[in-house]
């Protein structure tokens, strides 16, 4: 195996990378080792042995890849050890971690080299992290901790198993019938109505409401997960220099779900323009299909900006008459036809839910174990304001190196 040294590993030298860098327990090394040998293979191979690990689960991909770079484990961020990666999101890629003094699992977002250091991505950024570590919802992602190392800016996020509603969407996709279940739909749509009308209280705009930026949790949730688009209460923190222009959003949106007045100002959308972007979520959930199928985006954008959108009926005949009316109002042009809050849109849906899910409690976490000592320490951490006031945490330049090459930057 060659590193990125251009030296060749053993299976000897495998094992103790492996082993010194807690990467997997020694006797779970012995027996992959054992099966290597026993197939005719030689100690000299190296990567192979990596590769054996991996079909055997022993080894994740991430840590395989550090492996053949010749990075020993642990791959650690600050205080966090990085054991796999998860999914890309708009301003950062998520990975899978966890705070080893604590023994608590998180998921880490780690955001690309160039963010601190350009004006405009600074304030997204800045933006994001505050609404991020303020949100306290079950159907928000909740935030932890903001970090840095070197020139990466992580934030350490509630441990995230499942997947985005975009892959669940598309998974539906390849099946006899396209839209997802009728309770599954209104139930997903109610609860990121509820974390949306929770946001909106909070002051904060999304203008980016997409499936790609909900998440739906392993035990069927929706929490929502990106907010580098968002305009909130705070944004007079930012430097008035730095407030995203409207050509940067335009190449930031996806006009599937791109409201009809975000073209026109984006600086003046209120909660109707993501209750816009949520209707155009619920029709691709309950139908399989996008509002405006067009594959030039700009005539999607003008399609959405002046187009009467199809009825919901027209692509699912077995819809309730009430939830087509109300994705009708959701997708009206005119941003005073629609439902003038997200918690009306979600009383709306509750009859088309099973009870269970309407009157089941979600704690804070939805179902997230925590450490209450991991917990304790969060709260002696300082707030910030911008990304300078981030403290900085130690961590082998390598690793950081090697973490956002990850990343696909």
């Amino acid at each position: 195996m060659m590193n990125s040294k251009g030296l060749r590993m053993n299976c000897d030298q495998v094992r103790q990378s492996v082993i010194d860098g807690r990467l997997m327990p020694a006797g779970a090394f012995g027996k992959a080792l054992s099966d290597w040998m026993a197939t005719n293979h030689t100690l000299s191979d190296g990567e192979g042995l990596v590769r054996l690990m991996v079909k055997q689960q022993l080894l994740t991909e991430f840590q395989a890849s550090g492996l053949l770079a010749g990075i020993p484990g642990p791959y650690r961020l600050g205080p966090y050890e990085v054991f796999d990666r998860v999914a890309a999101g708009r301003l950062g890629m998520l990975f899978r971690a966890r705070h080893p003094e604590f023994d608590q699992a998180v998921s880490l977002k780690i955001f690309p080299f160039d963010v601190s250091s350009d004006r405009e991505q600074a304030a997204r950024l800045t933006r994001e992290l505050r609404i991020d570590v303020l949100a306290d919802h079950p159907n928000v992602v909740r935030t932890f901790q903001v970090g840095r190392a070197g020139r990466m800016v992580y934030a350490a996020l509630e441990d995230l198993q499942g997947e985005t509603l975009a892959t669940r969407v598309k998974r539906e996709a390849s099946t006899a019938t396209p839209s997802l279940p009728l309770g599954e739909a209104c139930r997903l749509i109610r609860e990121a109505s509820l974390g949306m009308a929770y946001l909106h209280e909070m002051g904060v705009v999304l203008r980016d409401v997409q499936p790609a930026n909900l998440w739906v949790t392993s035990s069927g949730h929706i929490k929502i997960m990106e907010f580098g688009s968002a305009h909130d209460s705070l944004e007079f923190l930012d430097d008035a220099d730095s407030i995203p222009t409207d050509q940067a959003d335009e190449l930031r949106w996806n006009f599937d779900y791109v409201s009809p007045e975000q073209g026109d100002d984006d600086q003046s959308c209120d909660v109707r323009s993501d209750i816009y972007s949520l209707g155009c979520v619920a029709f691709l959930c309950l139908t399989g299909r996008v509002v405006f199928a067009d594959k030039n985006p700009l005539r999607k954008m003008i399609r959405h900006a002046r187009d009467p959108a199809p009825s919901a009926k027209e692509f699912n005949s077995s819809l309730p008459q009430p939830v087509v009316e109300l994705l009708a109002k959701m997708l009206s042009k005119k941003p005073a036809d629609r439902p003038a809050t997200a918690s009306l849109v979600a009383a709306a849906l509750e009859p088309f839910c099973l009870a269970s899910d309407v009157n089941e409690e979600i704690n804070a976490l939805s179902g997230v174990e925590l450490r209450p000592n991991f917990l304790d320490w969060v709260g002696t951490l300082d707030a910030f304001e911008q990304i300078e006031e981030i403290p900085p945490t130690e961590t082998d330049p390598a690793v950081v190196d090697f973490i956002h090459s990850m990343t696909g930057e």
